[in-house]
């Protein structure tokens, strides 16, 4: 096989791929979040993504109580003005059940993966 051959098969080969397109998230409103307040149902929105976090209070290094003060709320300044670790926000990702509506989003427009 000559070089152009194998240059056009290569350029095929990467060209030509299958996109696979992943899931979007679910999306919800601060009101559908507002409904999730509760001990047995805590939902919280941090940074435009929703997270239910319900069993995550009984871990909470600070208690469920303030984790109930939040609950069904937009919880990103609360969050940030905490000294929380990279550790703690790297839990919240298998939390994430969804993204608010792009119309009541603070954060990044394009959030969607």
């Amino acid at each position: 096989m000559d070089f152009l051959s194998a240059f056009n098969n290569l350029h095929n080969r990467l060209f030509n791929l299958k996109v696979v397109q992943l899931p979007k998230r679910k999306q919800f409103t601060l009101k559908e979040v507002s409904s999730h307040c509760t001990e047995n149902d805590c939902w919280m929105v941090i940074k435009d993504l929703v997270y239910d976090l319900t069993e995550f209070m009984r871990e909470h290094p600070g208690g469920s109580d303030i984790m109930l003060e939040y609950a069904g709320t937009d919880a990103t300044m609360a969050f940030a003005d905490k000294p929380h670790s990279l550790d703690a926000w790297m839990i919240l990702d298998k939390y994430i059940v969804g993204e608010l509506i792009p119309e009541e989003r603070m954060f990044d427009q394009d959030i969607s993966s």
